[in-house]
């Protein structure tokens, strides 16, 4: 799902919308994250996965998007570099989740990881203006 969403993405995103797409992509990921993880019904937890998938490609794909588009030329490589060290950093998160997941078990480890998202947008909310 996260290939046609890349698709979808090329086809329809335009440069003035891409803030929203972000901002919405990582929000619809967490949202269907936290379904996904709680909902006992199959069909629901496909859709939600099915929606995890289209939004992630918004996410992923706006990530490095606006980050080449805010950086002046001549740091463009270095910001770039610094993103992939961000993106390497994962692997701690999933260490964390593993170890909650063993305490509370995975559905609830995997809400709590989608409510914390959740929360840091709404605490950063007031700052996306200004970036």
């Amino acid at each position: 799902m996260a290939f046609v969403g890349a698709v979808l993405m090329a086809m329809f995103c335009r440069p003035h919308f891409f803030r929203n797409a972000y901002v919405g992509g990582v929000t619809i990921y967490l949202v269907m994250l936290i379904a996904f993880a709680l909902v006992p019904m199959p069909l629901i937890a496909g859709s939600a996965l099915l929606f995890t998938g289209l939004s992630g490609a918004a996410f992923s794909i706006m990530q490095a998007t606006l980050v080449y588009l805010s950086a002046p030329p001549e740091m463009r490589s270095r910001i770039l570099g610094v993103l992939s060290v961000c993106i390497g950093t994962g692997p701690v998160g999933f260490i964390a989740l593993g170890m909650l997941a063993d305490a509370i078990g995975a559905p609830w480890a995997t809400a709590a990881s989608g409510f914390a998202g959740l929360l840091a947008l709404l605490l950063t909310r007031r700052l996306w203006r200004v970036i």
